[in-house]
């Protein structure tokens, strides 16, 4: 009985039921979109696998899963697969039963292998050498899949800025690194707005005025703020939104899952569900500040920067405050690589709460 308290002993319970939480407002919202059909049930079966590999992970040592070895091995083999999927112009892979996309876990494989390149420098700051380490092993992620997702491969991108303002990179260097985009958006506008897909333009065009492409490609942005709006302060209730139930809401199940719920459970659920997402974050980088080995606080500052983006990219899309992009928001939305690869971060982040006061 002793061995088995052992198990759970420093675990942080705070960051295990947050997460629960949102798994159970996932199940809902998938419950509500689809009405019980198969792709609830496929997504049940993704939360059942999830929930297997989360506690595989919190109770197992993540010095010993995450090797050098088994990382670069994992990067070598994840690179093969994209440049793959870009020869096939496709963003998924095709197994006997299922498919999965590739690009989510390179969000986790980015995380694990960042970290490790920067507890192995930590004394040495963000030097040259730091920084070609971390764009060498990165850049090739991110070209790779924005080649068949620009959604995705921005969000590896900003996930990498995040490593990189996480090693020390010095502010006037971001500010004129800003500047600089500025610019240079400025000076190659046209060009880069002819290298655009055409439903990449629509959406710039749909965010900029999206009454004027109502019926077409600002279709999605009004529904999804009519969805919000109409839930009120308490919402319609459970399966009762109309915009979702008469198939108003393109792509509920996954880029507007956020507006089902929030018109099913109005401003004080949407609340608590955004107020959760950050009591995550908050507790993660918790644990970040407490743990004494530089592995495991960089995982997770990564984690919490995944989750940080995600959160904000899917809802400020939704709220009309950015373009709508195809990045799930964790949790809620449909999608079983997505499901995987946060229920392994909370799992990976589990086991190093459980070792946060020891240093090897």
């Amino acid at each position: 009985m002793a061995f088995e308290l052992k198990k759970f002993a420093g675990i942080s319970w705070s960051i295990f039921f947050v997460t629960m939480f949102l798994v159970v407002a996932g199940v809902l919202n998938q419950a509500s979109a689809s009405m019980g059909g198969l792709l609830f049930k496929k997504q049940l079966l993704w939360f059942a696998l999830g929930g297997v590999l989360l506690l595989s992970f919190a109770f197992l040592d993540y010095q010993k899963i995450l090797s050098p070895k088994v990382v670069f091995g994992g990067y070598a083999l994840l690179v093969l697969v994209l440049a793959f999927l870009v020869v096939k112009h496709t963003r998924w892979l095709r197994l006997p039963g299922f498919s999965i996309q590739p690009s989510e876990f390179a969000k986790l494989f980015l995380i694990c292998l960042s970290a490790l390149i920067l507890c192995r420098s930590e004394d040495e700051g963000l030097n040259w050498k730091v920084f070609l380490n971390l764009s060498v092993f990165t850049l090739p992620l991110v070209i790779l899949v924005a080649a068949t997702d620009l959604d995705q491969g921005g969000m590896l991108f900003l996930i990498y800025f995040s490593f990189l303002i996480i090693a020390g990179l010095p502010r006037r260097l971001v500010i004129a690194g800003a500047l600089l985009a500025v610019g240079g958006a400025l000076i190659l506008g046209p060009y880069l707005w002819s290298l655009l897909k055409p439903y990449q333009r629509a959406r710039v065009e749909a965010f900029l005025n999206p009454e004027a492409f109502a019926l077409d490609r600002g279709y999605q942005i009004i529904q999804a703020l009519i969805a919000v709006g109409s839930g009120g302060l308490k919402g319609l209730g459970f399966k009762e939104g109309l915009s979702s139930r008469l198939n108003y809401l393109p792509e509920k199940h996954t880029d507007l899952a956020f507006a089902v719920w929030a018109e099913e459970w109005g401003f004080i659920g949407a609340s608590l569900v955004i107020l959760a997402y950050f009591f995550l974050i908050y507790q993660i980088l918790r644990i970040a500040a407490q743990v004494r080995e530089p592995l495991g606080r960089y995982l997770c500052y990564g984690v919490a920067a995944m989750f940080f983006w995600e959160v904000f990219i899917n809802i400020g899309g939704i709220l009309h405050l950015l373009p709508v992009a195809s990045v799930p928001l964790p949790f809620l939305s449909y999608g079983g690589s997505s499901v995987l690869v946060n229920m392994a971060a909370i799992g990976l982040v589990l086991s190093i709460s459980r070792r946060r006061y020891s240093f090897r």
